[in-house]
């Protein structure tokens, strides 16, 4: 399952994503390498289900980047834990054309989210990106 759009126009996964379960590349930030340097210079904000951690970019300017870690400590099955993060990625997918570029992201997601819905979280992010001036408007 990557994260390779589906071939025809206007055609979505099973789960109604555009693609099958992953940010784009282009989209996604590389916890290996960026994750010390978000820590170090960047900023944390607190919601009910998650923190973000954001730094503006210097090297990305064209996109957003963002990655989400889930902990064993919210989830102990891999399976529940893929499951918040596609969540996490689809409510972000569907927010992405308001989203200001250059700005690099980590979710921390709390324990908190494990009864929530797609729409509580998408409601979440929306709140957490309008405190911290993340949208266009």
């Amino acid at each position: 399952m990557g994260g390779k759009p589906l071939k025809e126009e206007g055609k979505k996964a099973e789960s109604g994503f555009p693609f099958d379960y992953m940010l784009p590349k282009a989209y996604r930030l590389p916890l290996k390498t960026e994750l010390k340097r978000l820590k170090k210079n960047g900023q944390i904000f607190q919601a009910k289900f998650f923190g973000l951690l954001l730094l503006r970019s210097d090297s990305v300017k064209d996109v957003s980047r963002f990655a989400v870690i889930v902990s064993n400590k919210v989830e102990k099955k891999a399976v529940k834990r893929n499951k918040i993060r596609r969540l996490i990625t689809e409510a972000l997918w569907s927010l992405r054309p308001e989203i200001k570029n250059g700005m690099e992201g980590v979710f921390l997601v709390k324990k908190t989210i494990t009864k929530a819905t797609l729409k509580e979280i998408k409601n979440e992010i929306e709140n957490l990106f309008k405190r911290t001036k993340l949208f266009l408007n």
